[in-house]
């Protein structure tokens, strides 16, 4: 017993850090219970790896909408209350939004778009097999067209792409509640071809306004920060603002490079999953036969 006492210090030192570890990302008991099943799974367990090293505060959210909501810039994702009803259902939300988080980061987007939704509705989906999620699951949370199970069942009865076309779908329908319509990587494409020209046509900074101010409409960015942007870039020397442009279209294009191969990536992570599980595919299709796929 001597030989342990020195050790209990230790272990309160470490158990402390643990707890402050977990409260960074929220304070919520069932939203811890959905960060333990996310710890126990393939799936989920390097999206909390992330998350501690890049801590963001889950909560519930308090205003219209069955939907994630983010507000990165005070490092909040808030999820709807309805699903404390099914810690499984609830963890199947954490992950997803969590996996958005994680590319948002990993890339350096300076706002979400619709192909993360379409990447974390995979991941979401896989999870949701590796939990072995079950109808009575979905029956606890009684929500109405709860785009968990919506997304869920679009990947088993119509498979990935079906999927990720729903996700995609969904994240360009016009809801300000839940933060949308998103963004498309075709569209930054479109703009940064814009932005690599603007120096022969001279409208490079009505091109950065035009934009800060479509940031400002969607809520990713407050007018008080487009109006400070605005200032800083007409204050540039003449002589500076070629370097600045080409300086801009490069970080940027790379930035959507990275989205670009994280979705290829998990296609393929995806495609190569499906085949290895594809006989307990088969049997959670039929239990979950009774599914009601989104109507086009």
């Amino acid at each position: 017993m001597k030989k342990l006492l020195p050790l209990i210090p230790l272990l309160l030192l470490a158990a402390c850090s643990w707890n402050r570890r977990e409260a960074a990302l929220t304070s919520e008991p069932s939203i811890e219970r959905a960060f333990d099943l996310l710890l126990a799974s393939g799936e989920g367990r390097p999206l909390v790896k992330f998350l501690r090293k890049r801590p963001v505060r889950f909560e519930y959210s308090n205003t219209p909408g069955l939907c994630h909501k983010f507000s990165l810039k005070t490092g909040k994702i808030y999820l709807p209350p309805e699903y404390k009803a099914s810690d499984k259902v609830l963890a199947l939300a954490v992950a997803r939004a969590a996996r958005i988080y994680q590319l948002f980061a990993s890339t350096g987007l300076e706002e979400l778009i619709s192909e993360e939704e379409e990447i974390a509705s995979l991941l979401q989906a896989r999870l949701a097999v590796e939990l072995r999620l079950a109808p009575e699951d979905f029956a606890r949370v009684k929500a109405a067209g709860d785009p968990v199970r919506t997304s869920f069942c679009s990947y088993i009865l119509g498979g990935t792409r079906y999927a990720m076309e729903q996700a995609r779908k969904q994240a360009l329908g016009a809801d300000s509640d839940c933060q949308r319509p998103l963004d498309t990587v075709q569209n930054q494409r479109v703009w940064l071809e814009k932005i690599r020209k603007a120096v022969n046509e001279n409208n490079f900074y009505e091109l950065l306004h035009d934009r800060d101010q479509l940031k400002v409409k969607r809520g990713v960015m407050t007018m008080s920060q487009a109006m400070k942007n605005d200032a800083r870039v007409r204050a540039l020397p003449s002589y500076e603002v070629y370097r600045y442009q080409r300086t801009f279209y490069d970080q940027q294009s790379d930035v959507v490079d990275k989205l670009e191969k994280a979705r290829a990536s998990e296609l393929r992570r995806d495609s190569a999953w499906r085949e290895a599980r594809a006989a307990e595919l088969e049997q959670i299709r039929e239990e979950f036969s009774d599914c009601e796929l989104p109507v086009d």
